[in-house]
């Protein structure tokens, strides 16, 4: 898939690539600063989301956080995650497989059953959220279903086409996205047998942090990557950063999850 660096390296918190549909937004670029042995991608990627931190001023009154102090505080959660990647090279190879299945095998088929003469329209479709949610949802699934493997996909779509309804993005066909969970299910079901389902889990969440154009607007990635990833490469002043931004019922289950931390 031929493929725009500015979508692999994208700064704005957005995707509207038809060329990969959102499945290559960030993660490659991520995994590329994690893989550099030298540090100074990584230093570069912390310094823009300081500056960014200290370029929004926090609210006053009973004005929320800005969007774009909740986006600076989100960069500097995937920083973390991405130096805590550098020291761990057997999940970057994790993250590559799973990032490779969808950009090949998923996207492959979706085209071929749902694209018609004008793919690029329906991978448009599918840059609001739509890779992040199934990474999510699959995370979630591996451990709400490990012991009824079979059900599994059943569980992924009706959690994604859920997720969506609940945050008002555009509806997709539920036989789309039960044919992307299926595709995407089957071999990342051998991978639970090879890696575990704790590092499979781990996998899922980090790849839907680099994927998402824009964490701070998607609950999923929020309670279901970041919250469970903050006890694991999560910088102190991210985690405080975060706890700015976000509503207290979630800084609540943080330091609930953290041990009152």
């Amino acid at each position: 898939m031929t493929h725009p660096k500015s979508c692999e390296r994208a700064k704005r918190h957005q995707c509207r690539c038809s060329d990969c549909g959102g499945a290559q937004h960030g993660w490659p670029y991520g995994l590329d600063l994690a893989r550099d042995p030298s540090p100074t991608g990584r230093q570069e990627a912390r310094e823009r989301s300081d500056i960014a931190w200290a370029n929004t001023p926090p609210p006053k009154g009973k004005r929320g956080p800005s969007k774009q102090r909740q986006a600076a505080a989100t960069d500097s959660a995937t920083v973390d995650l991405i130096e805590w990647l550098s020291e761990n090279p057997k999940v970057i190879k994790r993250i590559q497989k799973v990032g490779n299945l969808l950009t090949g095998h998923v996207i492959g088929e979706l085209d071929k059953e749902f694209g018609g003469d004008r793919p690029r329209e329906t991978r448009r479709r599918l840059t609001e959220h739509f890779w992040c949610d199934l990474l999510i949802a699959l995370a979630e699934g591996i451990e709400e279903f490990f012991k009824a493997m079979d059900r599994i996909p059943e569980y992924v779509t009706a959690a994604i086409i859920d997720s969506r309804k609940a945050e008002n993005r555009s509806p997709l066909l539920e036989a789309l996205v039960a044919l992307a969970v299926r595709t995407a299910w089957e071999p990342i079901m051998g991978m639970i047998h090879t890696s575990g389902i704790e590092e499979l889990q781990r996998t899922c969440r980090i790849l839907a942090v680099l994927i998402c154009p824009a964490p701070e607007d998607h609950a999923a990635v929020q309670n279901g990557a970041l919250l469970p990833l903050a006890k694991e490469g999560m910088l102190e002043i991210s985690r405080e950063r975060l706890e700015q931004v976000f509503p207290t019922e979630w800084v609540r289950r943080l330091r609930d999850d953290l041990g009152g931390a």
